[in-house]
């Protein structure tokens, strides 16, 4: 079998199983629930829209901070960046293969404007810090489900765990990234790789790279004020709390990175929320309902994305 066969078996795969957990979710929680919540949202899908859009913002933004010499980084226009980054995002999340398409994607939009290296190099170090930057979003995650919800025995154990090990990492990380792996091993292509992603980090003044990472944290801080509002008009007579906001959110990330194989995350999203939701004291169909809306502004900016993929001029360079 191809590898083309096999992405096309893997997606089939993935959608269909995440088509069969969707219905399941949905049916647990009940699908007149569901349209009710969704009523309740009505026009306030506009501003989750908008929502949505200056994330991707955010993102693009990041982006051009991180091509070289911030000069000359407007060789690649905010304009440019958006809709390579929108771009991108769309064929991942239509994919199975994540970054492994959506990176090629932005390089390619953005090949008149910056060389493949620099396209490269910038987008690797836009994702460290994000990645980063999603750490501290679940980190903050698992610390407010701590203080706020009463867990079930063994639950408590295996969180603190994996707040322990996230931070090993990002010690780690920044240990690398500072004094690199050393040693006389052969150099391997990853490493190579891993060198170059060092430099880069190193070429950009740390002063910017705070603000990267400032401005993902703003990102993040925007999914969570939609999750709230979106919450506030599913609960009706009921306001939700920022601690419930933050969680939902927390885990939506988990999701997002663990779930990206399957296009949309259809289904895994909207069970797992619907599942998270009763130990929030929230009913499972607000949590489901929220993982829909979600659902259907990631489909609008796929939508204008895969717009912008068809439409993208070939330019001769």
């Amino acid at each position: 079998m191809t590898s083309r066969r096999r992405a096309r078996v893997v997606t089939a795969a993935a959608a269909l199983a995440g088509l069969a957990l969707f219905v399941y979710a949905v049916r647990q929680a009940g699908l007149t629930e569901i349209l009710d919540g969704i009523a309740r949202v009505g026009w306030g899908l506009l501003l989750i829209l908008a929502i949505g859009g200056a994330r991707f913002a955010i993102r693009a933004q990041s982006w051009r901070l991180c091509v070289p010499h911030a000069d000359g980084s407007g060789r690649l226009t905010f304009r440019d960046a958006f809709v390579a980054f929108l771009a991108g995002d769309a064929v991942g999340s239509v994919t199975p293969l994540g970054l492994l398409a959506s990176e090629p994607t932005k390089v390619l939009l953005t090949r008149h404007q910056l060389a493949t290296r620099e396209s490269v190099s910038s987008l690797a170090l836009e994702n460290l810090i994000y990645a980063l930057s999603v750490v501290a979003m679940v980190a903050l995650g698992i610390v407010v489900l701590l203080a706020t919800v009463t867990l079930p025995p063994g639950w408590t154990e295996v969180l603190a765990a994996g707040l322990a090990l996230a931070a090993i990492g990002v010690a780690v990380v920044a240990w690398v990234m500072r004094h690199g792996l050393g040693g006389a091993a052969p150099r391997s292509a990853w490493r190579a790789k891993l060198s170059a992603l060092r430099q880069e980090l190193h070429a950009v003044a740390t002063i910017t790279v705070a603000g990267i990472f400032l401005l993902d944290l703003v990102y993040h801080a925007l999914a969570v004020f939609e999750a709230f509002i979106t919450l506030e008009w599913l609960l009706g007579d009921r306001s939700p709390t920022l601690a419930q906001a933050i969680v939902f959110e927390a885990l939506n990330r988990v999701v997002t990175v663990a779930f990206k194989f399957v296009p949309f995350r259809v289904g895994v999203d909207e069970a797992l929320t619907g599942a998270l939701a009763p130990v929030l004291t929230i009913a499972a169909s607000a949590g489901v309902t929220l993982a829909v809306v979600r659902k259907v502004r990631s489909l609008f900016w796929a939508g204008v994305g895969l717009i912008f993929v068809a439409t993208h001029p070939a330019r001769p360079r």
